[in-house]
């Protein structure tokens, strides 16, 4: 499954900023800081476009869309399932790596670099 700030990060990656992300989706930039920092997902046709731009299959963006959405309903774990049965399976591990290493960047911090 990705959420919507994987999604944005790897349209910035691919592009350079989220400014230009956000010319692809057809939205004012301070759309996508507001989905950064404030939480939302991605509308359903700007998840379309971002799955076009990606090179993704649609499904597997709408379903984690979805999957998004219904965090707090019980139909969550079942989106998610069909959100990760859609999506490719380097993408759901990039996206569990990123994750991971974000839950710990606190304490990648205090690791000494010399």
């Amino acid at each position: 499954m990705l959420y919507t700030v994987d999604i944005l990060d790897m349209m910035k990656e691919k592009l350079g900023s989220d400014y230009k992300a956000a010319r692809i989706l057809d939205v004012h930039p301070n759309r996508i800081n507001h989905l950064r920092h404030k939480g939302g997902t991605l509308t359903d046709p700007q998840a379309l476009k971002a799955a076009e731009f990606l090179g993704f299959p649609p499904e597997a963006i709408i379903l984690s869309m979805a999957a998004e959405r219904s965090l707090k309903s019980p139909a969550f774990d079942l989106l998610r399932s069909l959100a990760e049965d859609h999506t490719p399976k380097i993408l759901a591990a990039a996206s569990v790596l990123a994750v991971a290493i974000l839950a710990n960047f606190d304490n990648l911090s205090k690791i000494p670099l010399t």
